[in-house]
């Protein structure tokens, strides 16, 4: 059992202590002491022991009941003395002499070795050589805390490393990050045997791993040692205007506004406004006028993303003169653009149990936003009340296919003729939406494809084939025919899991109707076909058109497939699964797509290589071995042709505020490939040379192939990839890709004295400016001691411990004598 020791030089109440038990050895040099029990015997000895004393001490004190309570009270507590003199003899206790000595504190004396550190101030180079003067001024200040602590110099970016003694220089090129917390870690467990006393934090608090003032105090708190910092003031700052932080969520909804809050802070420049322009992938979306107070502005932009995707928005401030730092003007963010609901737009000629059956499973999909008009009248109609007594609403043409039109993922005609509603003129419209990157439906019916006169309209234009007039309406039952690309196409993938669509098929009714065409439009596939009439027209084709998608399904009758399938016994989920197949695939469903495009990074510090693969599927939607994919980097600023779209997502059209509309996807096949410096037929000058990074990669066995660019120049690229297999053209996909010329090191290296200051107060030490020197530190008190060397002394054995016991023993027996109890 340990005792509180004697301080050094202070032995003499031990000798005294010592030569009373007869024992008198030379403590010379001991300046500690300790009880310890030296029997050595197992620790379940000892307990049997200690229970088998307390046994024997409460059977022979049964009959002290009998006394008055005074008497019973002492003899009671002199035989407990006794039993434990007894207990305590049998352990073998010593003291244990000690020459102890207090192992000296480290002082951690960390130097912010980031890139920020290279930055001038207003009167040195560049705040390093401003903090290494600064120690060198201190040197007989150190020398002098070396007396006490031993000094460990450290230079810290993202982690700590220890130096062999204090520099007369540093170079700070390779410090890409400013970890405070991570530093401070590494110094707190980095021991060598030694506790921390006191940490010297040199640094411009530029901290660039999201630490915030509240995060400082909790490890300012949690190092258990006082932290003097030493920073550098907002007037040590080299002028510069940046954007310090772009603050939007990492996805938003399509069609719904989002929300930028962008900071932009401002150092030794006489600025009191600052414009702030937002764009998307080089073209304006808004401008901001920013009042600035106390070098500090922020400007919120609010707009409403039309394409679903990835998309990179830019935001930047001007140049001005006089700027330490340019690279940090602009910043650029990648927003991923999801669906909340996918919007459908439902336009029925008049009620059907087709139209019924497909708007009840339309409802029924909560991720569905579904708008329906069933035409119940035209304007052919005889009606005798007026406009204003009718319960019917009218049919808003005008504001559906104008000002709505972009924001629906689908439009479906069904059994739809535009003839009797005056909507000739909006057709163009549909047309542009498509190929814009819309995707639009079209179901059979008496009134629908050649009797809907759409045979020369920009209708046709966009189906997936071709009109030729009033063709026949035939209404004969027949059971459809699978093709090649119908087998594979993920529309048709209508059965249990892993069955062949073919076997689903087969115990389906049959179909009560068809639409005749006259062929399919270029590009356009078909899925089923009518097996018994001549040419085998198309009852499903599918189409890519421009940027958007269309298909027609060329029957009123597909509610067999639920209705009727259901009377024989059948669940009818085939019905269900046929429908949600084909709106994940108008809808381009990331999961649906042939042609994937994977980046590790949408944004990267310039000169670290564009690395990605790129995985082409067949038409089974399995890897497609020897596909060739041409693989594109190309800077959004340039001539290049317009973007495509996202990966696996509907290229929606973009309105005028996110930089107009954007056109049709480009054919990489018809440039060179490598990698060329390419003039813009635009300019003549250096300034309007676009470089694009170009490669051609061939898929192996499992439909992959891999790609890097190096050397890219810092801007925001399109990384753009389309494949084909022999004269098949298999699909296209896009990605943004970040070159940022300036690296998180000079995005904002404004010094951050809050964090600073923040560290100190919390660990109990004190924030100074550099110039300002070292005050008197103050170290914490060492815990850890080192024994030298130790001597024991027993005491179980000595003419006083056995003098003890027999005095005790003896007291008891003579009271009892006296008290008559013998």
């Amino acid at each position: 059992m340990p005792v509180p020791a004697f301080m050094p030089g202070s032995a003499r109440p031990l000798d005294f202590f010592l030569r009373l038990l007869s024992i008198g050895p030379d403590t010379g040099g001991f300046n500690d002491w300790r009880i310890v029990f030296t029997h050595g015997l197992p620790t379940w000895v000892v307990v049997f022991a200690s229970l088998l004393v307390v046994l024997v001490v409460l059977a022979v004190s049964r009959t002290l009941f009998r006394l008055p309570r005074r008497r019973a009270v002492v003899i009671f507590l002199l035989r407990v003395l006794t039993a434990g003199l007894v207990l305590t003899l049998f352990l073998r206790p010593a003291i244990e002499l000690r020459a102890v000595s207090r192992v000296r504190t480290r002082v951690a004396l960390l130097m912010d070795g980031s890139r920020s550190m290279g930055l001038p101030t207003a009167s040195s180079p560049s705040r390093i050589e401003a903090v290494l003067s600064e120690l060198s001024k201190s040197r007989s200040e150190l020398d002098a805390l070396a007396e006490r602590a031993v000094v460990e110099p450290y230079v810290f970016s993202d982690r700590a490393q220890l130096l062999d003694g204090l520099p007369s220089r540093l170079d700070v090129s390779d410090g890409r990050r400013t970890d405070l917390e991570q530093a401070l870690a590494d110094v707190a467990t980095q021991s060598a045997g030694r506790e921390l006393g006191a940490v010297l934090l040199y640094s411009d608090g530029a901290d660039t791993e999201g630490m915030t003032v509240e995060m400082a105090r909790r490890r300012g708190a949690k190092v258990g040692a006082p932290i003097y910092t030493f920073g550098f003031g907002r007037d040590a700052a080299a002028p510069d205007l940046a954007v310090r932080r772009v603050l939007a969520d990492n996805f938003a909804f399509v069609h719904n506004s989002v929300a930028m809050d962008v900071e932009v802070e401002v150092r030794g420049l006489d600025l009191d406004q600052v414009d702030v322009t937002l764009r998307k992938e080089g073209a304006v979306v808004q401008t901001k006028r920013v009042s600035l107070v106390e070098g500090m502005g922020r400007a919120t932009f609010e707009f409403k993303p039309r394409q679903v995707g990835k998309a990179a928005y830019e935001v930047s401030v001007p140049v001005q003169a006089g700027e330490t730092v340019t690279t940090n003007n602009q910043r650029t963010v990648v927003l991923k653009v999801i669906r909340d609901r996918i919007r459908v737009l439902q336009v029925a000629g008049h009620p059907s149990w087709d139209v019924r059956f497909l708007r009840e499973h339309l409802k029924r999909n909560p991720n569905i936003d579904l708008i329906s008009f069933f035409i119940l009248r035209s304007t052919t109609d005889v009606q005798k009340a007026s406009q204003e007594e009718l319960a019917l609403i009218p049919f808003p043409v005008n504001d559906l296919f104008t000002t709505e039109l972009s924001s629906f993922d689908v439009v479906i005609y069904q059994n739809f003729s535009y003839r009797p509603y005056r909507m000739a003129q909006y057709l163009g419209n549909i047309r542009q939406y498509v190929e814009r990157g819309g995707s639009f439906l079209m179901i059979g019916g008496d009134t629908a494809m050649g009797d809907g006169f759409y045979a020369g309209t920009p209708i046709e234009a966009i189906l997936p084939v071709r009109l030729a007039g009033a063709l026949p309406f035939d209404t004969q039952p027949y059971e459809p025919r699978l093709t090649p690309e119908g087998r594979r196409h993920p529309i048709l993938q209508i059965g249990e899991p892993g069955e062949p669509p073919d076997r689903a098929l087969a115990r389906l009714p049959a179909l009560r109707s068809i639409n005749l065409s006259s062929g399919l439009a270029p590009g356009a596939h078909t899925l089923l076909e009518h097996p018994g009439l001549p040419g085998n027209p198309p009852v499903i084709a599918v189409r890519e058109v421009g940027q958007g998608l269309s298909m027609v399904l060329a029957t009123d009758s597909t509610w067999y497939w639920r209705f009727a399938a259901v009377g024989q016994g059948s669940a009818g989920r085939e019905f269900d699964r046929f429908w949600s197949n084909a709106l994940r695939w108008l809808t381009r469903d990331p999961e649906l797509a042939r042609v994937r495009l994977q980046v590790p990074h949408s944004v990267l510090p310039v000169g670290e290589a564009v690395t990605g693969a790129v995985q082409v599927l067949g038409s089974d939607y399995r890897g497609l071995e020897g596909a060739k994919a041409s693989v594109r980097l190309v800077p959004l600023d340039s001539d290049g042709p317009p973007s495509p779209g996202a990966t696996g997502a509907r290229p929606a059209a973009a309105s005028s505020s996110e930089g107009g509309l954007g056109g049709l996807p480009p054919r990489l096949d018809a440039e060179p490939a490598g990698l060329e410096g390419l003039q813009d037929p635009g300019g003549g000058g250096p300034e309007s040379a676009v470089v694009r990074f170009e490669t051609e990669l061939e898929t192996g066995a499992d439909g992959r192939a891999t790609f890097a660019f190096h050397a890219v120049p810092a801007g925001t690229y399109a990384l753009r990839v389309e494949a084909n297999k022999g004269r098949e053209h298999v699909g296209w996909a896009e990605e943004p890709v970040i070159i940022e010329a300036a690296d998180v090191e000079t995005q904002a290296p404004f010094p951050r004295t809050e964090l600073l200051r923040a560290l100190a107060d919390a660990s109990s030490g004190q924030y100074r400016e550099v110039e300002d020197g070292l005050p008197t530190i103050v170290l914490r008190d060492p815990e850890r001691i080192e024994v030298d060397r130790s001597q024991r002394v027993p005491l179980w054995n000595t003419f006083m411990a056995v003098f003890t016991l027999l005095l005790v023993a003896g007291s008891e027996w003579w009271l009892r004598r006296r008290w008559g109890l013998l």
